[in-house]
């Protein structure tokens, strides 16, 4: 009976065809000497990864019959184990007759469906004959649990939801070279998609919905999904004082997180719990593709420890859905939104802070270079440069004394420039130029 239900699920790969896709960024190896982990939040877009990984590997020359493709959602695929993916592979074997002359390429869509699948999977790559690419959901299957899973012999690439360039795809906006887009009227265009990016964020179906109210409520199913399945159902978690957490986190997004201000809050509430209890809470809401966290760029583990982290939310639609205010706070969420970009690229995600001053400065992101900086990126809603801050620039040069930059960027609304502030260089870019092209204004990760 088995052998049947997967005589029927490959011939409904046999004929598949792909749909309307918007080609992703995340590039995935094609001859790859480890497994292929794709994670990331649910609905960014892994499955539709897989696909667009399909065609790539047919214009590359692969033939169709050594590419397989299995969601072990289908209907017919539950309650498998290790042992029947044997099966599996038998029927495959027969209906698709694999060339010999290329590898044989094994999409594992969900795998964590299977019992015992990672034993299976460590074994066939380590046959050599096999590239395999899997996904698994973040209700059932961590990117840790992966990891621990297969042994070292896989490596994670995270999908976000849209970029702002996939965005601008989505939306049928061609972008072109984005240098003369300065010079362009279509530059009041792409502001307003990137206010409508900044308030709606980037999941595909949010992306691709057509009114506000749709969109708004695509991102509270979103998050309750991420609420109740990997968190409540899969970590455990009291779901009231989750919410307390996660709202206070979310609303927050660009700031602080102390746990101890956050458990004066909950027990000032009647919530009973620990310190160590709510940083579990937030832990797994990270783990979940969340929530991105941010520590004070030092070289001292205590002191990355000690200092409060800033916490900021995997797309922004997930920020104005829980608090719709935070619509209106544009700062932030560009702030935000450079960071999901940042995090996007591979980058660590640390701030700078002046402590032990009652007003002191705050740089948003620092990329280091060991103990010290290469670059330090300030954002600001400014529309010119009388409107960035005298304490945003002050902080820039008292960070830059400390960890011996020479290169600082502020990310605005819609500002140009150039300066200096002593021996700091300092580029003011815009927000959307920015996002369209960040390569040329980062270093290598």
């Amino acid at each position: 009976m088995r052998e049947e239900d997967f005589r029927r699920v490959l011939a409904e790969w046999k004929v598949w065809s792909p749909p309307k896709l918007v080609e992703r960024e995340v590039r995935l190896p094609a001859n790859p000497s480890y497994v292929v982990a794709i994670t990331g939040p649910r609905q960014a877009g892994k499955t539709f990864r897989l696909y667009q990984l399909v065609l790539e590997l047919l214009e590359a020359g692969v033939p169709r019959s050594n590419i397989l493709y299995v969601n072990f959602e289908h209907e017919r695929l539950r309650r498998l184990d290790a042992n029947d993916l044997e099966d599996l592979m038998k029927v495959y074997y027969e209906m698709f007759e694999p060339s010999s002359s290329h590898p044989i390429y094994l999409l594992l869509d969900e795998i964590q469906l299977v019992r015992d699948w990672d034993k299976w999977v460590r074994r066939i790559h380590d046959a050599g004959k096999f590239r395999v690419y899997v996904t698994g959901s973040t209700s059932k299957l961590s990117s840790r649990e992966v990891a621990d899973a297969l042994r070292g012999r896989s490596v994670d690439f995270p999908v976000f939801p849209f970029s702002f360039r996939e965005f601008l795809k989505a939306r049928g906006f061609s972008v072109g070279d984005a240098e003369t887009l300065s010079y362009l009227d279509e530059r009041g265009r792409v502001l307003r998609l990137l206010e409508e990016y900044l308030t709606f964020g980037g999941f595909p179906r949010v992306v691709l919905a057509e009114s506000a109210e749709e969109k708004r409520a695509l991102l509270r199913a979103h998050y309750e999904a991420i609420f109740y399945r990997d968190l409540v159902d899969r970590c455990k978690l009291d779901p009231e004082l989750l919410d307390l957490v996660l709202s206070t986190l979310v609303s927050s997004a660009a700031g602080q997180f102390s746990a101890s201000k956050l458990l004066n809050v909950a027990k000032s509430l009647g919530f009973r719990c620990s310190k160590a209890t709510l940083i579990k809470y937030v832990e797994c809401a990270r783990q979940a593709y969340l929530l991105l966290l941010s520590e004070i760029h030092s070289p001292s583990i205590r002191n990355r420890r000690q200092y409060p982290r800033k916490v900021y939310v995997v797309d922004n639609g997930i920020v104005t859905a829980v608090s719709p205010e935070a619509a209106g706070s544009l700062g932030r969420l560009m702030e935000n939104a450079v960071a999901i970009e940042l995090a996007r690229r591979g980058y660590a995600l640390r701030y700078w802070r002046e402590y032990g001053k009652r007003e002191g400065g705050e740089v948003d992101f620092v990329i280091p270079d060991g103990a010290k900086a290469k670059l330090l990126i300030q954002v600001t809603y400014a529309r010119g440069k009388p409107d960035v801050r005298a304490r945003e620039l002050k902080a820039l040069a008292k960070a830059s004394e400390e960890l011996g930059a020479r290169e600082a960027l502020v990310i605005t609304w819609d500002f140009r420039g150039e300066g200096a502030l002593g021996g700091l260089r300092v580029r003011y870019v815009p927000l959307w130029l920015w996002l369209l092209e960040p390569e040329k204004h980062l270093p290598p990760s």
